[in-house]
């Protein structure tokens, strides 16, 4: 090995061995010579494991992802691990499990009384994903293995816990959920893990955990809960307890487990697709006849609430693990799980037509023609076309006698409208401003514009505008022809043919004689008198005379400067922000 790749290897191992390893620098010789990627293992009761990479299409296990999720098995895949090799400190090889590759001979390996990781290994982990044990943590996991097209399950000192003869092995987790080779995070050594295997040996399954073994017998063996197999004879299912005693005979069609109890379908002619269920109970007692499909747990705040959603011939209900029917079956596409406290469905007959249901599956508003839900668990109800509000307990909030409800709510502030007269509501449904007004527009700012009907006004000219706070007090009066904001807290308003500015307390901060009054942009805004143009800060001060054509917004120039551009005596000058024309 040369000097750069020693010094390089040196500064890596300090580095690694900041990490919770087993593994020193003392431990680690390395070799760039071509070949299998080897990682070998400190001994352990006196037996060493070596895993070979053959194809050195993958890292063995030590590596990236290992450091930060170990795995439990040797997987027969296209690509990882190759060869187990378990050898005794006398060189000699105790046991080998190929995966793909020709036999090995302990001649290929180096002397015994050295441990190594190689150093194509070791340059795979990184500062991101160091390893935090030297694999494997003995005693604590088992590993999957294949030789001469048989499987085995050997623990991590090379006792078989499953004999390395076997057609297929599957592993189960402490739940029983099947583990399609699991990962686990980190475990401390006093931390045991304990699995369950189904194996199967000419067509017939068996079982073994840590406490019992059933030979392989069925033609289905599957641990479902605690004491409880499903399996499978003559095509149909029925239930064993590990003392393969019977729980339930092998007569359905299918059984699967749903949390505390069995749904089961009758053998019949159906198709998978039209396959119909029952329950049977926690004590395997039988207590409905197979009609419901597409049984769903009903997820409350995030959990499921022991409640399902079923699905008969009249359309989607809720039933409980006992199979008692909660709700009515007529509901169309599953209804929606609550994240406040109503379950939101359509008609099973009628998409268009919605349904809010309570939590106890009470159908919410079912006195009226239609009902919506609106905000803070109020809901949208209808008789014939008016609208009103009612609360998740029915009580009536508005009576249906609105044209309309706004579902648009700003700062908690919505518009209805009555008799053609705009009012404000509030998220509670409590009215704040009555329905008085000839238009009413919310902003996000709390301001309230409004029109009123000015009866003593000439013909063509009877809206007049004003501004209301949220208590209905008036902040800006309603006499103006027009009243449009101009933002910073400013008002462009008319009166008759003549334009002026206040503010937001009222405060009229130009006389109302311009012509027009355009958009303030960047703290001026252009106003006509006359047929001339000229300029006005947003304190409403008068920067410039009013002779100037073509005129355009104030905008920065290169020197971050404000400036605009007009027309005079048909020349084009610039303008600075005192109004004072410059080069």
């Amino acid at each position: 090995m040369n000097t750069k790749l020693l010094f390089i290897t040196f500064l890596s191992l300090c580095f690694f061995n900041k990490s919770f390893c087993q593994i020193s620098i003392s431990q680690f010789e390395f070799d760039d010579k071509k070949g299998p990627n080897i990682i070998y293992y400190n001994f352990y009761n006196g037996i060493q494991m070596i895993e070979i990479d053959y194809n050195n299409l993958e890292k063995a296990r030590v590596d990236f992802e290992d450091g930060i999720r170990p795995i439990n098995s040797i997987r027969p895949r296209n690509y990882g691990h190759n060869t187990i090799i378990l050898r005794n400190k006398n060189g000699k090889i105790l046991h080998q499990y190929n995966l793909r590759t020709p036999p090995f001979k302990a001649t290929d390996f180096i002397t015994v009384d050295k441990t190594m990781l190689t150093l194509t290994h070791f340059a795979k982990i990184n500062s991101n994903y160091e390893a935090n044990s030297n694999y494997p943590s003995y005693g604590k996991y088992n590993y999957y293995v294949t030789e001469n097209n048989k499987a085995g399950v050997l623990d991590t000192i090379g006792n078989p816990v499953l004999e390395v003869v076997y057609d297929a092995i599957q592993s189960y987790s402490q739940d029983y959920k099947l583990n399609y080779y699991k990962v686990f995070g980190f475990t401390n050594d006093e931390t045991e893990i304990n699995f369950s295997y189904t194996f199967q040996s000419n067509g017939k399954w068996g079982f073994k955990n840590d406490k019992i073994t059933i030979q392989p017998k069925y033609e289905e063996l599957i641990p479902i809960k605690e004491n409880v197999f499903r399996i499978k004879k003559s095509n149909n299912y029925g239930l064993l307890n590990f003392k393969e005693h019977v729980l339930l005979d092998a007569i359905y069609d299918d059984l699967l487990y749903k949390n505390d109890f069995y749904l089961y379908s009758e053998t019949s002619k159906n198709t998978s697709d039209d396959k119909k269920y029952g329950i049977i109970n926690s004590k395997f007692k039988t207590i409905t006849k197979p009609i419901y499909s597409n049984i769903d747990d009903i997820i409350e705040n995030y959990k499921p609430s022991g409640k399902y959603w079923a699905f008969k011939t009249a359309g989607f209900g809720a039933i409980d693990k006992n199979g008692n029917e909660i709700s009515m079956f007529k509901y169309g596409s599953m209804p929606q799980n609550p994240y406040q406290k109503f379950y939101r469905a359509n008609a099973y007959s009628d998409s268009n037509k919605t349904y809010i249901l309570d939590l106890n599956f009470k159908e919410i508003g079912s006195n009226y023609d239609k009902i919506y839900d609106l905000k803070d668990n109020l809901f949208i109800v209808f008789k014939g076309s008016k609208m009103g509000l009612i609360d998740l307990n029915n009580n009536e909030i508005l009576p249906c006698e609105y044209q309309s409800i706004s579902q648009d709510f700003k700062n908690n502030l919505s518009v209805i409208i009555k008799n053609d007269a705009y009012g404000v509501i509030n998220s509670s449904g409590k009215i704040i401003i009555p329905c008085k007004y000839h238009y009413l527009v919310v902003d996000y700012s709390n301001n309230i514009y409004v029109q009123i009907k000015d009866e003593n006004a000439a013909l063509g000219d009877k809206i007049k505008c004003g501004l209301i706070d949220t208590t209905g007090k008036i902040v800006i009066p309603i006499i103006y022809d027009l009243l449009e904001s101009m933002g910073y807290g400013l008002w462009k308003v008319k009166i008759k043919d003549k334009y002026g500015i206040v503010t937001n307390e009222n405060n009229e901060i130009t006389p109302i004689k311009y012509d027009e009054i355009y958009s303030l942009e960047n703290g001026f805004c252009i106003a006509k008198i006359d047929f001339g143009y000229g300029y006005i800060n947003k304190l409403g001060k008068e920067i410039t005379r009013f002779y100037y054509e073509k005129p355009t917004n104030f905008k920065y120039n290169s020197q971050n400067k404000l400036t605009a551009k007009a027309f005079l005596g048909g020349k084009e000058v610039t303008i600075d922000e005192n109004g004072k024309q410059i080069k």
